[in-house]
């Protein structure tokens, strides 16, 4: 196990990638999100956390950087992975069914380390 460390960042595993994730556990985290950032590093994303597993829908109002988002269910199971564009108010991105989690990471993060819907993740 590492033993490396990112103080205000979790690390999640999924397949054989690490993401260091900052955590949005309440509703102002989770509102805020990712927005007004113009970067972030590559290995690093954001977790949003619920309260019970729930049908999930983003978007990326205020929100610079282009984005993938998985939606992952209680159990730690990927539902879906959809990419996301900055400032684009109209589409919801939606997950596939009820989700605990939502993992946001930039865009291409997780195709290009091969990771797709039904997926662990280990928190």
């Amino acid at each position: 196990m590492s033993k490396e460390s990112r103080p205000g960042k979790v690390q999640l595993t999924i397949g054989g990638a690490r993401l260091w994730a900052e955590v949005a556990e309440d509703e102002a985290a989770r509102s805020q999100g990712l927005m007004y950032r113009r970067q972030m590093p590559e290995d690093e994303g954001m977790l949003f956390v619920f309260e019970y597993p729930q049908p999930l829908s983003f978007w990326m109002r205020n929100t610079l950087i282009p984005l993938e988002i998985a939606f992952v269910a209680g159990d730690g199971r990927i539902l879906n992975i959809l990419e996301m564009k900055p400032l684009d108010e109209g589409p919801r991105y939606n997950s596939s069914g009820p989700a605990l989690y939502a993992i946001e990471a930039n865009a291409g993060w997780f195709r290009n380390n091969g990771i797709k819907a039904g997926d662990k993740v280990k928190f």
